[in-house]
């Protein structure tokens, strides 16, 4: 039984029920015009801190997950001008890596530009 197109449709309604309205704009390509899509914003993942290290202060990296079908590659320095969760104006994001690469989205560790 070929599951294909159920994975797609459930893609689909993810991204359409929890996404949120993203411009992407890819690093050093002026010619290359901005794309628009849907990503969806993950549960920030707290940074471990190094084993003896007496740190008082921590932060959690800001994830988003952005799919392939619409962006066909996040380069590191890829620009987002996307909402965040209970914001009503767009904010500039810069990824800063890629978490984890899927079959369907990427997951980019992005920081404010």
């Amino acid at each position: 039984m070929d599951l294909g197109a159920l994975r797609e449709l459930v893609r689909d309604v993810n991204f359409a029920t929890h996404g949120v309205p993203a411009t992407v704009t890819l690093p050093g390509a002026p010619a290359v015009p901005p794309i628009t899509t849907r990503v969806i914003w993950l549960t920030p993942v707290p940074l471990q801190s190094p084993v003896g290290a007496s740190f008082t202060r921590t932060e959690a990296q800001r994830i988003v997950a952005i799919p392939r079908d619409d962006v066909a590659e996040v380069p590191r320095g890829t620009l987002l001008a996307v909402t965040e969760p209970f914001q009503a104006a767009p904010v500039a994001w810069k990824v800063d890596g890629i978490d984890e690469v899927r079959a369907d989205h990427y997951r980019a560790v992005v920081l404010p530009a």
